[in-house]
């Protein structure tokens, strides 16, 4: 029986840089970068200052204005680079089948090791909050369970008042009925548009039509989403890939070309060592960047055919390097994920040459200087 656990942490940002700093507890604050000028905005506001009328979105130019009292905190990339290694490592103990995205929040499935704790899946709950409580500091947790992968991680990020039970079939079709289309993350602004001309702005609304309906006028999506209103998920039986990521975090602000391109190739190597021990082909690949200011920019590289030696994922890699570090600044760490994964039909040579993994003469690519510049990453090619 599939069954799964979604964690999602409202407002983590915010939640990280209040442990961090306990002199903004119980203050009015708000969470947004200066250095974004006439176009800043607040990212997130503090309950106090919430109360106060200040609301996300809003300019800072505005609360400048009408609030000049209230500080505004630049979020701390390495917070939340923390917070998701120790999430892995709980997760890690709890399930050999879990995923951490980029935001911090959590997927477990739990269906075949559900046995180790019975049934008694609130307490299992419990613990993990209390758990988590002890070594993040962080409390506001949501915690979500259902036999849908998409319908846990869903109801995670819209209800924060779910027992610590999961829901039987009808249970869930009414948890998800009020539920927006707008927080469906598969489903495009576009196909959204669409949707609303037919008056569909709710999961329940989807289930009025007929589902040939549904798969005429959106196609897959369509199809998919007929699924999601009714609790079920035509991709739950796909495997949840164990989060796969390297990081490197600059021991001083890092703005040379090179030196970044060197650190990419190491967690190219790094990443694909263990992507072969588990036999898989990275699928999609993001590099995400984090600057000296606070913020953050990633890309991410969807391919037809699956990276499956270090070569092509490093490529890959420098690619999204290129795309991303064109901003001018400073940058204080790199994060190399693949999202997701494919098992590999066979085990591929360890020992083959180069011109096995990229299945070309050597002949032809040794005219493509700029193609693997030894001089930018410092490093030979082996």
């Amino acid at each position: 029986m599939s069954r799964f656990v979604a964690l999602h942490f409202p407002s983590l940002r915010l939640q990280l840089l209040g442990v961090a700093h306990p002199e903004l507890r119980h203050t009015p604050w708000v969470l947004g970068l200066r250095q974004e000028g006439v176009h800043a905005r607040v990212q997130d506001a503090s309950p106090e200052a919430i109360q106060m009328g200040i609301e996300p979105g809003m300019h800072l130019s505005e609360l400048r204005r009408q609030f000049p009292q209230v500080p505004v905190i630049a979020p701390d990339s390495r917070l939340l680079s923390r917070f998701r290694r120790v999430l892995s490592t709980l997760c890690d103990a709890r399930s050999t089948v879990w995923a951490v995205d980029d935001g911090g929040s959590a997927i477990l499935d739990l269906g075949g090791i559900s046995h180790f704790f019975g049934s008694d899946l609130g307490a299992w709950c419990g613990h993990f909050r209390a758990d988590l409580a002890r070594v993040t500091g962080v409390s506001d947790v949501n915690i979500a369970m259902a036999s849908s992968r998409a319908a846990a991680e869903i109801l995670a990020r819209v209800r924060s008042d779910l027992p610590l039970l999961e829901p039987g079939e009808a249970e869930l079709e009414t948890l998800l009925g009020d539920v927006p289309l707008d927080v469906v993350p598969w489903l495009g602004k576009a196909v959204r548009d669409q949707m609303d001309r037919y008056h569909l702005r709710v999961l329940s609304d989807v289930r009025r039509f007929p589902h040939a309906f549904l798969k005429q006028h959106f196609g897959d999506v369509g199809e998919r989403l007929s699924a999601l209103s009714r609790g079920l998920d035509t991709e739950s039986s796909c495997a949840i890939s164990p989060a796969l990521a390297e990081e490197h975090v600059f021991p001083r602000d890092e703005s040379d070309y090179a030196v970044l391109r060197e650190r990419v190739h190491e967690l190219a190597d790094r990443l694909s060592f263990s992507l072969r021990e588990r036999c898989l082909a990275a699928r999609e690949v993001r590099l995400g960047l984090s600057w000296t200011d606070g913020q953050e920019l990633s890309s991410v590289i969807r391919s037809s055919r699956p990276c499956r030696t270090f070569l092509e994922l490093r490529d890959v890699a420098w690619t999204l390097l290129s795309e991303l570090s064109a901003r001018h600044g400073t940058l204080r760490a790199l994060r190399l994920s693949v999202p997701h994964t494919e098992a590999m039909a066979t085990q591929e040579d360890l020992f083959a040459t180069l011109d096995d993994s990229l299945g070309r003469p050597y002949s032809e690519r040794v005219s493509e200087p700029s193609r693997y510049p030894a001089h930018a990453y410092g490093m030979a090619v082996v």
